[in-house]
Order: structure tokens, then C-alpha cells, then sequence
């Protein structure tokens, strides 16, 4: 059993990591490998456990999923905060399986090789080798194993295996030289190693549009598909024709682009040569997903664009020439539209259209010619419909182009995604590419909208933006360009304020919707976002919020909703700018009127109006009524602050009428004519604010940039001392630069006598766990209750006069056994310094482990087991956790539990069935295992369990042979020959299994024929099989027919016979004497007899225990 027990590896971490439910594993975890003494101790549950040079000794407290154990130093708490005191143990990874293709460059002169993972079929790096060099297959394998630890794709003690993209088949070592002169004269380096297949083609294809080459990468990407037979070209009419979400990245297509281009195709004609249009195949899966998208773009329109009346009628959807498509619908549905030429005044006329322009009536009538995509490639290449669109946008044929809200919506799309994958803070730069990928319009304008979408977009769902963009592209201007200055002046902070997110996207409404381009000015915005207007603008932000709860409360369908909203933020911002040529309404009051109004006639609903009786009355938001305009043309309006010229007496309007304004002076309210205004008595001032003593709290000594300076001085104090003693041994270095750096010695060190001080003028403090990038932490510092982590950064320098030091010069490595810094040190050794890998500080969270109980048949319930620290160790106790394990009672068990080992796989729980197992044998027969030689022997390693182990191989080879089958069904090719699976096979066929288990007739008991999962193995002597209650009867059933086949056959035990030279001899029990005179040993032969079931070597026993608890502590212990 101990030559089948896994090679394993390490990764220390610091004393704040936890596991997190796996989540919380470190980032770049740094895997070593451990000798052979320190693998046997772990296996051996040993008490104590030596992993570092320090000789620290670590215990083992907790096992997590995949067989990965924790460490924890004895001395954590009395070591510095820096230094690794846990370390994290697993089973080495399986091989990585990598499909192998290979070109021969000539004009570069070059090999390129394309290494594919065998189990997603992603394109993981390219290696390049010059067609001069002598390539080996020894050499080959070694560089991708090399590039593929470099790319953290493995642990450097895992194993790369490389499968010919042409045969499938492993590409062994013996191939000896694959090319170069030296490659026998019989085999000519040939032009092709391995064939390119098809999907890795269009991968390449989809990376490239990618990385930049939109237009031309998909024009070969369409022409690949054209001749695959996954593209072709076909006449269909428009009525079948919808808008694929991926459109526009999502926002699909706009009213008012789509009536403004019916206006240009009418005067300038049709053109099916200048029609591009690419749609693809509906699948039936996401067809009503589909059909309710296009139906809300219509309703969001206002019955500008027409609807599907079943989704039957949709077959295709467009991800390009979306707008021209819904120009003939437009037509087929006669939408209303005053069109010159082909109207009759309220709608479009297909009658005028034939008289106008023949072509462009039959494209209306019987439809256009569209390029179409078979649905099998978007759902194979989910990234397709999206570079397809962009590059439509792009090319500009009879296209709108991207608007800014569009633009606005990518950016946020893009900062998702890369959040969405990790990244906690995303640039301009990290974006940029993507967003201009498609060469929009409005590209200089990207910066400032990059700014505008984080600040104010509506936080991670983006509502604000949303509302936006669908009401402008329904009821606005959706092609009008605001330009860069527009957006830098809304991007403007409010300081000390709330952030007024609404508010901007109220004024992008105005902005966008009002007939007159140049209505908003910079000095609008300013306005708008001025201190002094806080009063009014918070005053149309909460009635925009009453108006949306009113909605939501009275179910009013999102279209209505939508528009006449809308509508309220445009008249709103229009009182509050008093644009007396844009404004319908003199208060907010009465916009807010009218638009409850029109939500009631619309949606034909029927409750009170909140703004009915406001509107009449005063508003501190707007005018106080019709006959005030003279005052609010002399500059005055309720809320300011006023102040008489004759005595400087000051007071704050309330109210205003044609002859009276109301004051409020001090606490009395008195009542002043209008005329005293008109006349220049009274003017605006602005009240300062009343001198307010600042409390004295802190000096420059007690601040934060003092202590941290003074924790600099400190440091480079010690430096100093430091350097002192590490000078003396740098004129024993020698240190280069070029052509890569390194540092030798000139004479030979003993153990620990050579000293280079990490010596540098370049040291900051963080919070801890801030990112480090190339610093190094040399310790942590407490600073007014923070802890800061000390961060030295390289101190080299070559202008304008050069600073050097042989530290930060020398090579590092996080392979212990390459560097040398603290061993002997000979003349002309290059110094290799120890860097280990750090990690982030995941979030505590504790560990759940299962228990559970049941009754004569096998059934689960779950028991919770509390582990409580001894309350005398004090307050850096180990914290109260909470662990779970499943524990089996019924079959032959009578009262006693069997506490399985679990493991959860593809949403499935899996149990541990080992032969040996104590407790499955009590199980299965109700007495304890017996090994002992003076007793008869009592296990279950008998051919009955050999039995359910050929049941899972016969199932991997089932499983193996139809994956390959069904990928060469679908590539084309030939059927592979059947043949048995590997160990490795796993990353094919999946890890799961399903054995197909026979009927069981035992002792008046019959188990039917039945299907049980199991997890992947060809070789593993332990079987893991799902946990059910009718897989755990059936296997004691089984197993108990198999236990008495195999006592009533009584096969003699065979013991082991030693082989000498080419026969099988008795084995002379000699003296001694004999024995030290015998010659030579001969070598037994290769061959060797197999083992008997009965004779194989269990693992050690644990003593007989009725005792639950002791039998719990044990699981959770890890014993």
C-alpha cells in the first residue's frame, strides 16, 4: 500500500491565511517538492513534521478538498508577522495533456508550435524554435514543460504529456530527432509536423480579431466558414428577421437611427452589392429569449419599431445590417412615419415605395440576401457574435455609427469582465483596446466617458446608464455627439456632497432629447452642479424618485414608465435652467403633473395624483406663478438671500407675487412691495458663514507622516550600522549587468559567512496587504494601531550618476535547492537568493466537515460537532470551529456507526470504499477485521471487490472510447480504434464514471441490475462511489454473496516462492555459518508471480473502539 500512496508537495503561506472553501487559495502559489523522509512523515500522520531550514517544526490541523492538508508552525505566535508559518501539502497534480501542433515558418525560419489543452481545446502559447537547431523529442518536451510552469499552468513537479493533433496519439520520447540536420537521411524534415486542425484555426482566427486585426481576421474567419459549409448566402425575408442581443454589445438598435436611415436609403436608393448584412441561426434553446428581447426594443420605441406576434416567426437574427432589417419590417408593418415619397402622410406606403425605388421594394417584399452563420458557431465560440458586430460597426457600410451612450455601455461591459476575473482595480489602458476596437466616432471622447461610467453609471448593474441609453435610443437623439468637454464638466466632483448621479444622468437627458444640439452649455452644467443650486436640484431628484416608487407600486409596464419619466427629467432640468424655448411647464410641480398624467391615459390606470393641487401652489424648486416675472427677470427667486442697501438689513425670500415679496428676517415673517425690489433697494448677497474655532488636536509629532518618516530615519540607521560589516566582503563580488544580471565571488565563503546587506535609499510603508509588485517586505511596523508592512525597493540608477549594489543585482529563485546564499560558496559561483512567493490574506471563515446518522437501512441525517479551544490558554486560542462528516448506521452495523471519508465531484457526493476499512467490514459482515495468524482470517480482500473494481475500469473504458468517438463524428475523420483507458484519460472523458452493476440475488434478498456513479480510476485499489442509500444496500448485498462464494471455493493460501536464476526453489533454512559462506546472488528475472488475494499486506489497524467520540475526533484530527 505504501509504494501506492501519492507523491506530494508544498506552498507556505503566513499566519492570516485561510482556506475560504477553496477559494481562498494563494494567488501564485509557489509548489515545492519534499523529500522523500518528509512525504513518509505526512502519510504516517506524524506529530511532528520538519518542512524549513530553521529546523521549525509544524503539526497538521485541518484537511481540506483534494487531499490538500494544512501545517501550522508550533511557534507562530512568537515569530514575526512576515515569516511562513503554515504550509499547505497535496497529492502532485495529474500530467497536463497537450495537443501538439507544429508549422514550418520558412520566410521567418522558424518552428512554431501551437500547445492546446486536450480538455477545453484552449489555445494556451505558442513556442518558437529556429529550423536550424537540432530539436530531439526529449528537447521539445522539456521547453513546453518549462513554458507551461512558467505560465502556471502546473506545479514544476507535475508531468507534461504531448498527443499528436493528427493520430490523438501520445508523442513518445523515442522519436529521437524531429528535425534538423541531424534527422536521418530517411526522414526529411517535413513541411507539416501536425496537421492544423479546423477549430483550432478559427480560434486562432477569433484571437487575432481580438488583438486588433478586426475587419481582415473576420473576413478570413468568414471565408473558413464558407468553405467549412458553417456559413452561406440566402434571400430571406425581413419578417423571419430579429435583433441578436450581442447588437451593439447589447443595446441593439435605436428608433430614431433606424428612421433617420429609412431617410437616406430612400433618397440615395438600394443596393443589394452594398448590403452586407450577417445574421445567424435561432436555436431553439434561447428562441424565447430572443423573441421577449426584440418585443421589449419595440415596446421601448413607441411603435416606431414593429413587434413579433409569436416567436415562431423568428428564425434569424441580425449581428449586422440590424438597422437596414428593420427598415423593411418598418415597411412590412406600415409604422407610422412622414417620410417623403413613400408615405401617405401618418405611415409608410409600400404602394408609393414600388413607384419610388423598385429595388427597394422587393427587398421589403421578398427579402434581402443575407450572409448566414449556422447556430452551431456562436455556441461553439461564444465570442463570435461580439467581434462580428464590431467589426460591422467599423466598416460603416449603411451602419450607424457608435454613439456615446454606446461607448459608455462597452466600457462598463469591459471593467465587469476583467473585474469579474480578479482584477480589483481596472485603467484606462486595461480598456482602452477594447472599447476602440471598432474605430468609433467618438474615440477622443472615450477618456472623459471612461471617468463618467465609473463615477455614475449606477454602480455594478449600471441602472443609471441603462435608463439612459434605453430612453434616448427610443425617444432621443441617440447619434448626437456631446463631444469630450461636455463630459470633463460632468465628471466634476462634488466635494463634501452627495455624488449626484442622478442628477448627471438628468442633464444627459436634456442633453440628448431637446431638438436644439447647442441647448446645454458648460455653463449649464456648472449651474446645475453648483452648492447654490443644491436646494432646487435635490428638491427634482426626490419628485423623480417619488414618480419611479409610484410605478413600481402600481405595476406600470416598463415602457410607459420609461418614456414619461423620461420626459419629467427633460422638462425638470429645462424649469431649472429656465429655457424658456425648450420649457413647457413653469414648475417641477406641473412636469411632475403631467407626467402621472400621462403614465394614468397610457397604462389606463386609475389612482390619486400626488402633484395634482401642488402644482398651482409655490415651489421652492421653480417659479412661484405666472405673474412673478418680473422679479425672476431682476434676478430674484424664492430661498436667497437678500440685503437692503440703506441699512444692510438682511433677509431670505419665501415668497414672491406681482406686488409682494414675502420675507423672513431673523424669525418674523413680514411682507415687503415688490416694487422696493424692482427698484434696486434690495440686492443678492451671499451669507458667510460664522467663524467657528477649530479644535487643537494633534502636532506634527503626532501625525502619520511624521511617525512614518521617523520609521524611515530608523531603518536607514540600521542599514547603515549593517553595511558596515557587508562592505567588507564586496570586494570578493564581482556584479554584471549585461548581457543578464548576476553576481559571482572571486574567492571561496564558508556556511554562513558571506553577508550582502539589502541596502537601498528607496523604502516606503504600506498598509499591510497592499500590492508590493517588485519590493521586497523586509518586516511589518505598528503605527498609531495600523499595521504597515516595510517595503525596499531597488536602489539601481545609471543616470545621472550611477548607483549600484550587488543585492539588488543577484539572480533569485523560489526553488530552495538552487540557492546557495547560506551554503559554501566557491570562487566563481553565481549567488542564487532564496525569493519566495507571496499571497494574499483571504477572509477567516470556519470549517464544516459532515456528519450524519440513520436507521437499519443505510440513510443520512447530519450531526454537528463543535471543537472548543481550552479557555486557559488565553486570548490567541484556537477559535471554535464547526465540522461535519456523514456517518452511515444500518446493514450488519447493529449500533455502531461507520463514519465515512467523503468527497464532493460535479455537484455529486462521493463515499471511500477501502477493502481494509474497519468499519465497511463490520459493514458488510457485523464482525471485525482479522489479520492475526493464529486466528482465521476475516477482510473483504476477496475477488468480489476486485469484481466492482473491473466494473469502474470497464466504465472508464466505456466512457474514454465514446468522447473520442463522438469528436471524431463531429471533425469528420475516421473512427479510432477502440482501446483502454489511462490514468490520464481523465482530462477526456471526465471525472466521473457510471458502472453498470448486475443483479444481486443473496440469501432471499435481490438487488435489481443498477447504475452507480463513481469517480475516475483505472488503477486506484480504493473505489469512490456515490453516496445513496440504495448504492450503500447494494453494496453490502454484493459483497456479502461474494464473501460466501469465496469461503465456500476455500482456495489454498499460496505463499510467495523466491526466485533464483531461472527456476523457483525451495528456500533452505540455513545456519549463519552457511549462509555468510554463500557466493554471489544471482538476479531474479524480470518476471514475477503475482500476489494472492488472500496473502496482500493490509494497512496497520487500528485498535477495536465502541466509543463514537473517539472514532469522530479521529476523522476530524486527520487520523
Amino acid at each position: 500500500m505504501a509504494d501506492m500512496l501519492p507523491a506530494l508537495e508544498v506552498a507556505f503561506v503566513d499566519r492570516f491565511w485561510k482556506w475560504d472553501d477553496g477559494k481562498g487559495l494563494p494567488a501564485k502559489p509557489r509548489w515545492c517538492p519534499l523529500t522523500t523522509a518528509q512525504q513518509k512523515d505526512i502519510h504516517e500522520e506524524s506529530t511532528s513534521l520538519t518542512l524549513l531550514p530553521d529546523n521549525r517544526t509544524f503539526q497538521k490541523v485541518a484537511v481540506y478538498d483534494s487531499g490538500i492538508k494544512l501545517f501550522q508552525s508550533e511557534g507562530m505566535w512568537n515569530v514575526e508577522s512576515w515569516s511562513y508559518v503554515r504550509a499547505l501539502a497535496r497529492p502532485i497534480g495529474p500530467d497536463l495533456v497537450l495537443s501538439v501542433h507544429a508549422d514550418h515558418m520558412t520566410t521567418e525560419q522558424y518552428l512554431k508550435f501551437d500547445c492546446r489543452s486536450c480538455v477545453s481545446g484552449r489555445l494556451l502559447f505558442h513556442l518558437f524554435v529556429t529550423d536550424k537547431e537540432n530539436l530531439s523529442m526529449n528537447v521539445l518536451g522539456m521547453r513546453i514543460k518549462r513554458r507551461c510552469v512558467d505560465e502556471k499552468l502546473i506545479s514544476p513537479q507535475q508531468h507534461v504529456r504531448l498527443v499528436s493533433s493528427v493520430t490523438g496519439e501520445l508523442m513518445s520520447c523515442e522519436i529521437g530527432f524531429l528535425w534538423g540536420p541531424r534527422v536521418l537521411a530517411g526522414l526529411k524534415p517535413r513541411m507539416r509536423l501536425v496537421k492544423k486542425t479546423r477549430f483550432s484555426k478559427v480560434e486562432t482566427i477569433l484571437a487575432e480579431a481580438s488583438g486588433g486585426a478586426l475587419s481582415r481576421s473576420m473576413e478570413r474567419l468568414y471565408k473558413l466558414l464558407s468553405d467549412s459549409g458553417l456559413m452561406y448566402e440566402q434571400k430571406i425575408n425581413s419578417k423571419f428577421i430579429g435583433v441578436h442581443t450581442a447588437n451593439r454589445d447589447g443595446a441593439g438598435v435605436s428608433a430614431k437611427h433606424v428612421h433617420d436611415l429609412l431617410g437616406d436609403l430612400v433618397s440615395l436608393g438600394w443596393s443589394q452589392a452594398e448590403f452586407r448584412g450577417i445574421c445567424v441561426e435561432v436555436a431553439d434553446a434561447e428562441r424565447a429569449f430572443m423573441f421577449k428581447y426584440n418585443n421589449d426594443l419595440a415596446q421601448q420605441s413607441d411603435g416606431q419599431i414593429p413587434c413579433f406576434q409569436s416567436d415562431s416567426m423568428l428564425k434569424f437574427c441580425t449581428i449586422a445590417g440590424s438597422h437596414t432589417n428593420q427598415v423593411l419590417r418598418c415597411f412590412q408593418s406600415r409604422v407610422a412615419s412622414t417620410a417623403q415619397h413613400v408615405s401617405d402622410g401618418t405611415h409608410l406606403n409600400v404602394d408609393k415605395l414600388r413607384a419610388h425605388d423598385e429595388d427597394f421594394h422587393e427587398a421589403v417584399s421578398e427579402g434581402a440576401v443575407w450572409r448566414v452563420v449556422s447556430q452551431a458557431v456562436p455556441q461553439r465560440f461564444p465570442s463570435f457574435c461580439a467581434l462580428a458586430q464590431s467589426a460591422a460597426n467599423a466598416a460603416g457600410h449603411l451602419a450607424r455609427e457608435e454613439s456615446e451612450l454606446h461607448l459608455c455601455r462597452k466600457i462598463h461591459a469591459e471593467v465587469a469582465r476583467q473585474q469579474s476575473q480578479g482584477k480589483d482595480f481596472v485603467a484606462y489602458n486595461d480598456v482602452k483596446d477594447a472599447v476602440l476596437r471598432s474605430k468609433p466616432r467618438a474615440a477622443g471622447t472615450v477618456p472623459a466617458l471612461f471617468v463618467f461610467t465609473l463615477r455614475y453609471s449606477g454602480g455594478q448593474a449600471g441602472h443609471l446608464l441603462q435608463e439612459t441609453e434605453r430612453f434616448v435610443r427610443g425617444q432621443g437623439h441617440n447619434s448626437r455627439a456631446l463631444g469630450p468637454d461636455v463630459f470633463e464638466a460632468l465628471n466634476v466632483e462634488s466635494r463634501g456632497r452627495d455624488p449626484q448621479a442622478q442628477l448627471r444622468h438628468m442633464i444627459l437627458h436634456f442633453a440628448y432629447t431637446v431638438e436644439d444640439a447647442r441647448a446645454l452649455t458648460m455653463t449649464d452644467i456648472k449651474k446645475l452642479l453648483s452648492p447654490s443650486m443644491d436646494a432646487k436640484t435635490g428638491r427634482v431628484v426626490q419628485i423623480l424618485t417619488d414618480c419611479k416608487d409610484l410605478c413600481s407600486k402600481h405595476a406600470v409596464p416598463s415602457h410607459i414608465a420609461l418614456k414619461a419619466l423620461g420626459f419629467l427629467q427633460v422638462h425638470m432640468i429645462a424649469v431649472l435652467l429656465q429655457k424658456k424655448k425648450i420649457q413647457k411647464f413653469d414648475t417641477v410641480d406641473e412636469a411632475a403633473e403631467d407626467c402621472v398624467n400621462t403614465i394614468l391615459r397610457d397604462a389606463k390606470l386609475s389612482f390619486p395624483n400626488p402633484y395634482q393641487h401642488k402644482a398651482s401652489s409655490s415651489s421652492p424648486s421653480g417659479k412661484t406663478g405666472k405673474n412673478d416675472q418680473a422679479m425672476v427677470s431682476a434676478g430674484f427667486d424664492i430661498g436667497q438671500d437678500v440685503l437692503r442697501k440703506s441699512d444692510s438689513a438682511k433677509a431670505k425670500i419665501q415668497a414672491m407675487s406681482a406686488t409682494d415679496v414675502t420675507l423672513l428676517v431673523g424669525k418674523d415673517v413680514v411682507k415687503v412691495p415688490a416694487k422696493n425690489f424692482l427698484a434696486g433697494e434690495w440686492k443678492q448677497f451671499t451669507a458667510k458663514a460664522e467663524a467657528l474655532a477649530v479644535p487643537f488636536l494633534e502636532i506634527p509629532v503626532n501625525s502619520l507622516d511624521f511617525e512614518i518618516q521617523l520609521w524611515r530615519a530608523k531603518i536607514l540607521e540600521h542599514m547603515t550600522a549593517e553595511e558596515a560589516t557587508g562592505a567588507k566582503h564586496y570586494d570578493a563580488l564581482e556584479v554584471f549587468l549585461k548581457p543578464s544580471k548576476d553576481v559571482r565571488t572571486t574567492k571561496k565563503f564558508d556556511k554562513g559567512m558571506l553577508q550582502i546587506v539589502a541596502s537601498t535609499h528607496r523604502i516606503d510603508l504600506k498598509p499591510a496587504g497592499s500590492s508590493v509588485g517588485s519590493s521586497i517586505c523586509c518586516g511589518t511596523a505598528d503605527i498609531q494601531g495600523e499595521i504597515y508592512d516595510i517595503l525596499l525597493s531597488s536602489c539601481l540608477q545609471q543616470t545621472p550618476k550611477q548607483v549600484l549594489h550587488p543585492f539588488w543585482v543577484l539572480r533569485t529563485s523560489t526553488n530552495v535547492a538552487e540557492c546557495n546564499m547560506e551554503l559554501v560558496v566557491n570562487a566563481g559561483d553565481s549567488l542564487v537568493l532564496y525569493k519566495a512567493a507571496t499571497a494574499a490574506k483571504p477572509v477567516e471563515q470556519s470549517m464544516w466537515v459532515r456528519l450524519t446518522t440513520g436507521s437499519q437501512t443505510a440513510k443520512q441525517d447530519r450531526i454537528i460537532v463543535l471543537i472548543s479551544s481550552d479557555p486557559r490558554t488565553g486570548p490567541m486560542a484556537k477559535p471554535t470551529e464547526m465540522q461535519q462528516v456523514w456517518a452511515i448506521t444500518g446493514g450488519m452495523l447493529k449500533k455502531k456507526k461507520w463514519l465515512v471519508k467523503t468527497k464532493e465531484v460535479e455537484d455529486k457526493l462521493f463515499l471511500q470504499i477501502d477493502k481494509w476499512d474497519r468499519s465497511f467490514v463490520q459493514f458488510v459482515t457485523g464482525n471485525t477485521v482479522q489479520l492475526k495468524k493464529e486466528k482465521d482470517p476475516h477482510h473483504l480482500s476477496i475477488k468480489a471487490f476486485q469484481e466492482l473494481l473491473d466494473l469502474r475500469k470497464e466504465a472508464c473504458d466505456r466512457a474514454y472510447n465514446r468522447h473520442i468517438r463522438d469528436a471524431a463524428a463531429t471533425a469528420g475523420d475516421k473512427e479510432p480504434q477502440y482501446r483502454n483507458a489511462r490514468e490520464a484519460d481523465v482530462y477526456v472523458a471526465g471525472r466521473t464514471v457510471v458502472m453498470e452493476c448486475p443483479e444481486v440475488v443473496f440469501g432471499g434478498d435481490t438487488m435489481p441490475a443498477r447504475n452507480i456513479a463513481a469517480i475516475w480510476s483505472v488503477k486506484d485499489p480504493v473505489l469512490w462511489m456515490e453516496l445513496t442509500p440504495e448504492n450503500l444496500d447494494y453494496l453490502g448485498l454484493f459483497m456479502r454473496r461474494g464473501l460466501m462464494e469465496h469461503q465456500e471455493s476455500d482456495a489454498p493460501i499460496r505463499r510467495r516462492k523466491k526466485l533464483r536464476g531461472e527456476e523457483a526453489r525451495p528456500i533452505d533454512a540455513g545456519s549463519p555459518k552457511r549462509k555468510s559462506r554463500r557466493g554471489r546472488k544471482r538476479k531474479a528475472p524480470n518476471s514475477e508471480e503475482a500476489a494472492p488475494l488472500q496473502e496482500e499486506s493490509p494497512p496497520p489497524v487500528p485498535e477495536e473502539s465502541d466509543s463514537n467520540e473517539v472514532v469522530v475526533n479521529g476523522i476530524i484530527n486527520g487520523s
